[in-house]
């Protein structure tokens, strides 16, 4: 649902009372509150006056209208009423995207500044003591990794902006909101603690390195290495993905004996899994019609019945055969990705020497409703199974996390998870690492919380959060404050008059008296206003509805800055009594 959030342009005040030549049906009228400081016989003359209106417009009806004042409204009158309303001000429609961007050199200025503090924190050492204090889980068979893509300049032209700062052994996420008043900016600082997070400019060496290189030795050595790339639609999963094949096949061939028989060392299967449907990519086929297998149970685990099995016999071959893979698999354009993967591809790779398997999982790219909100029904069905299977994984890891094997009813539950058995059931020969990539743009920031703090629940720590009002960036960002017209100077009222509505008013200042100070100008009624302008009475109602959009503009102003003055020093002893705390 959209926010919404005042214009520049505000309500005109209400008019002094008019004479009795103003028709009824110039404004919708609306019944004032009752004040309870009125003497009981105003309160009486009011009511008596509903009473008159109420009979007038009964008598009315039956004389078909006798009197002006006792016309009922009718539709195209009302129409008008709503035309001026909508001229004098009103609502606009924001959604929380469309907000940032509209400020964000305030959040920009705001990230900048809590960056500064995290390198003071890390110059005093409070970001270890902080990893000291947080919770780790004990068991070592689950290893969580997080790598930020960097920001393109295509996101840079839209108007985005980083919203992640990344320093060793930590990864805050700027969330840039405001409050529900839609005019308080404020930024919640998500902190998350992983095994190990990938900045912006980290490369893919980098990243097999860390999070990759011991999965395919704990493969190489007879046991069950499984990698998991999980995140949103174009956040550089399938990218990540393709570089850890390429480095893994070298690998892999280059720990393998050399021997001179025929026999096959390696044996790779590429599969597709769409819902619970699972394909074969290696199948030789015409065309993109692949078959469909079914997944047998087999001694606890499951097997894809049929599916092509291909014996690699160096780098190059392995090479052709992810390539063959990769360019099989479905994929298709949404709001997020151009060329999104519609489906999951598991890579499986069997070392028939050592008994070991390798199992690469490039997840299909989770969605929100704004990435597929334009898919057709059976894109969105799609989407639906993707997003439910992904599920049923998020449930096997957790489980894997506080115990050696994961229960057969909770791997049963998909396609994806009966595929992956045996890196769920091997107990203390399997290595699983789960690679989140997030994306650092901000319109991107709700889905990226989410799969941060799926990563976090999978690592065993906990998040911690941070809220920061914005209201002195904002006040620095909007410049000094205006002055209000009863302020003014002769001068400034004189100048004021000259510039408005692009000088079509200067005309007035040849009849208004050089010593007219703001205090005096305030009092102008609409009668004198129209009297300024010659007699005109639509000129001069403007000149007055414009004097009066500055005032209550200007109050509206300082109402603003007391409440975040309240709002800064509330929360100044929490955040700076203590010493800074990431």
């Amino acid at each position: 649902a959209g926010l919404a959030t005042p214009t520049a342009a505000v309500a005109t005040p209400a008019a002094p009372a008019r004479s009795s030549r103003s028709r009824p049906g110039d404004e919708i009228p609306t019944v004032p509150p009752l004040n309870l400081e009125s003497s009981p016989a105003k309160v009486r003359s009011s009511s008596i006056g509903l009473t008159a209106r109420r009979t007038s417009r009964e008598d009315g009806a039956k004389r078909q209208g006798s009197s002006p004042t006792e016309k009922p409204h009718d539709g195209k009158v009302s129409n008008q009423g709503q035309g001026r309303k909508a001229e004098e001000g009103g609502r606009q429609m924001f959604d929380k995207n469309t907000l940032r961007m509209m400020h964000r050199e305030v959040f920009k200025g705001a990230i900048g500044r809590y960056q500064q503090r995290m390198l003071e924190w890390l110059e005093r050492g409070q970001s270890a003591a902080l990893s000291a204090r947080t919770p780790r889980r004990r068991a070592k068979s689950v290893q969580v990794f997080v790598r930020v893509r960097p920001i393109f300049d295509r996101d840079i032209e839209k108007g985005d902006f980083d919203v992640i700062s990344v320093v060793p052994g930590q990864l805050v996420l700027h969330s840039c909101h405001f409050e529900a008043d839609l005019k308080s900016p404020f930024i919640s600082h998500h902190s998350f603690q992983f095994d190990q997070t990938f900045g912006h400019t980290a490369s893919n060496k980098r990243v097999y390195k860390h999070a990759a290189a011991e999965i395919v030795q704990a493969a190489c050595d007879g046991g069950v290495g499984t990698i998991f790339m999980f995140g949103q639609t174009g956040s550089g999963k399938t990218h990540t993905m393709c570089a850890i094949e390429e480095m893994a096949t070298q690998e892999v061939f280059a720990q393998l004996p050399l021997e001179e028989d025929d026999d096959p060392m390696i044996g790779i299967q590429f599969l597709e899994l769409r819902g619970d449907k699972c394909f074969d990519l290696l199948a030789n086929t015409k065309g993109r019609d692949f078959p469909e297998l079914r997944l047998r149970e087999h001694q606890g685990t499951y097997r894809a019945e049929g599916a092509m099995e291909l014996y690699p016999r160096d780098t190059d071959d392995m090479r052709v055969v992810l390539e063959t893979g990769h360019v099989r698999r479905k994929t298709s354009a949404t709001g997020a990705n151009a060329v999104s993967s519609r489906s999951h591809a598991v890579c499986i790779i069997r070392l028939f020497k050592t008994g070991g398997m390798l199992v690469l999982v490039d997840c299909a790219g989770s969605e929100r409703k704004k990435d597929s909100m334009y898919h057709t029904k059976e894109r969105q069905q799609e989407s639906a199974e993707i997003n439910t299977s992904l599920s049923s994984l998020k449930d096997c890891i957790r489980s894997l996390s506080s115990q050696p094997k994961v229960p057969s009813h909770v791997y049963r539950t998909s396609s994806l998870t009966k595929v992956l058995a045996d890196a769920f059931i091997c107990g203390d020969r399997g290595r699983l690492a789960v690679i989140c990539t997030a994306s650092p743009c901000a319109t991107d920031t709700e889905h990226t919380i989410s799969t941060l703090r799926l990563g976090a629940t999978l690592a065993g720590f906990a998040d911690t959060e941070e809220k920061e009002p914005l209201m002195d960036l904002l006040r620095e960002h909007r410049g000094p404050p205006e002055t209000h017209p009863n302020q003014w100077t002769p001068d400034q009222v004189r100048a004021w008059i000259a510039e408005v509505q692009n000088g079509d008013f200067v005309e007035i200042l040849g009849s208004l008296p050089s010593n007219t100070t703001g205090q005096m100008l305030v009092r102008f009624t609409e009668s004198r206003c129209v009297q300024l302008c010659g007699g005109n009475a639509r000129r001069g109602q403007l000149f007055f509805k414009l004097l009066h959009n500055v005032m209550q503009r200007v109050d509206a102003s300082r109402r603003q800055c007391v409440k975040g003055h309240s709002m800064l020093r509330s929360t100044s002893a929490d955040r700076y009594g203590g010493g800074l705390q990431p």
